[in-house]
């Protein structure tokens, strides 16, 4: 990233304003460090979360070479306020305030270099807070909003939960508002779509937007992908992109891509992607009940990120699997669920619910981690998690020929970006 004295690099150069680390003495980094920044790399990470270990925080470090006794001078502990700004030529700025949680050191001769690990200040105060709530036949939605007010109340960051078709009832102990807002989007099912596949997560805003303070989403991948109602926000081309965009090949030319994921059969069948069944024994009724799920009979009820049809009728779907055995054998995933007819005083509740959404939303998380790409690209300030960017590879024969027109059918297309 450029400082902003330096000479502007033109589009996908990285421009930041602010740079500011306050520490528990009151003493500012801009103070101390004077007119020449001293900051040497700054990582921001946003993510949806949809792969075990991955935050829903926006989250980062950064790497400043100490020089003039910092680490003492401002008693640096893990525990200090970051403010960054930073944009990409003629694109909005991007603004964020998080928390030191972690310091590392690395000493050199008359220097040293302190890494500063931080994240969003919600999940810091998140893992502090633990709460009790009870809902009797409330829209998940309306539960998300109500679980995320505490938060809501640091720094004045707002929730956007999309609103949902059904209603729960469920009685919420001692947990934190991220681990309650994790409980209920596996149950949440949108009132406009099929599945069952909410996230929650943190998006970084531009300051002067309508969101300046901060924004976090409740809402289905569904809504984010639907090819029907969402376009990409721009194409990235891995060869040279056509005549009409050469103006902005370097904005939209891929540096590089990595196949980081492809459908593998004995893990999927394993998990459940296919087809699955849930065994519920109704405690109090006394009853066993069964439900099976069919990835092939179902495929095309639900939005995936690219059309779950061939354009052109009669052509086939877009499914990751053209083997019908797979969807025909639930049994080879089978979970056991316990429900308790009647514990609200009403004819449904969280167990109910879970019976009716838990193989779907299993099979749809493992449907949009399937084939994932990691790209480099060039510096872009208005990206976020989130949206839709299409990705265009050439088939490896045009690359070797030197040819033209003809894509890689398997990589090539839409994809919903859920890190950066």
């Amino acid at each position: 990233m450029a400082s902003d004295s330096e000479k502007n690099q033109g589009q996908g150069d990285a421009i930041v304003s602010v740079v500011n680390i306050i520490s528990s003495n009151g003493k500012q980094f801009k103070d101390l460090s004077g007119d020449e920044p001293n900051w040497n790399s700054i990582v921001l990470t946003e993510s949806m979360g949809l792969l075990a270990g991955d935050p829903q925080f926006i989250s980062g470090e950064i790497v400043i070479l100490d020089a003039i006794n910092l680490f003492n001078e401002m008693a640096l502990h893990g525990d200090e306020v970051i403010e960054l700004t930073f944009k990409t030529p003629q694109k909005s700025e991007i603004g964020f305030i998080g928390k030191v949680y972690n310091i590392d050191l690395s000493q050199f001769e008359t220097k040293r270099a302190i890494t500063l690990k931080f994240c969003s200040v919600e999940k810091i105060v998140a893992d502090q807070l633990k709460f009790n709530r009870a809902y009797r036949e409330v829209l998940y939605s309306d539960m998300a909003n109500d679980i995320f007010a505490p938060l809501n109340k640091i720094s004045g960051k707002k929730l956007y939960a999309e609103t949902t078709k059904n209603k729960g009832s469920l009685v919420i102990n001692n947990k934190s508002p991220i681990d309650a807002l994790n409980t209920i989007k596996s149950t949440s099912k949108s009132e406009k779509y099929f599945g069952a596949n909410y996230v929650f997560f943190e998006k970084a805003v531009d300051p002067t937007g309508p969101n300046p303070d901060g924004l976090f989403m409740f809402t289905s991948i569904e809504s984010l992908v639907d090819p029907d109602e969402v376009e990409p926000v721009i194409t990235y081309f891995y060869d040279a992109p056509p005549p009409g965009l050469r103006a902005t090949e370097s904005l939209v030319r891929m540096k590089n891509y990595k196949v980081v994921a492809l459908p593998n059969i004995v893990s999927n069948v394993q998990r459940g992607m296919y087809a699955g069944t849930i065994i519920s024994n109704d405690l109090m009724k006394r009853k066993i009940g069964y439900k099976t799920f069919n990835y092939d009979e179902s495929y095309t009820k639900y939005k995936s990120v690219n059309y779950s049809e061939v354009s052109g009728s009669g052509q086939g779907t877009t499914a990751l699997l053209n083997n019908p055995n797979y969807s025909n054998r639930p049994e080879g995933y089978t979970y056991f669920l316990p429900k308790h007819f009647g514990s609200f005083g009403t004819e449904t509740n969280h167990a109910d619910e879970l019976e009716d959404t838990m193989l779907v939303r299993n099979s749809q998380l493992q449907q949009i981690n399937a084939i994932r790409l990691q790209i480099v690209v060039p510096g872009d300030s208005q990206r976020h998690v989130g949206e839709i960017v299409e990705v265009r590879i050439p088939a490896i024969e045009e690359k070797n020929d030197a040819g033209g027109g003809k894509l890689d059918v398997t990589f090539s297309g839409r994809y919903l970006v859920s890190k950066i």
